[in-house]
C-alpha cells in the first residue's frame, strides 16, 4: 500500500468514526512476514508480532 493510499484509507476511517492504528514499517515491503520470500524482514516480523500480540491482549482482556 502506498503512503497515498494509506492516507486515503485513514481519511475514510476517520470519516466513519472508526478507531484504528496504521503503521508503515520502514525498510519493509508487502509480504515482509513471509520467511520464504525475498520480502522477509526479521525485524519487521518481530515488530509485527509485538504489536499484534499486544492488540490481541487488549482486545481479549476488554471483551
Amino acid at each position: 500500500m502506498t503512503p497515498e493510499a494509506l492516507g486515503e484509507l485513514n481519511q475514510a476511517l476517520d470519516a466513519a468514526g472508526v478507531g484504528y492504528t496504521s503503521e508503515i514499517y520502514p525498510g519493509t515491503v508487502h509480504g515482509f512476514t513471509m520467511s520464504d520470500t525475498d520480502a522477509f524482514s526479521a525485524s519487521g516480523l518481530k515488530r509485527h508480532w509485538d504489536r499484534l500480540l499486544s492488540l490481541l491482549d487488549r482486545a481479549l482482556t476488554n471483551s
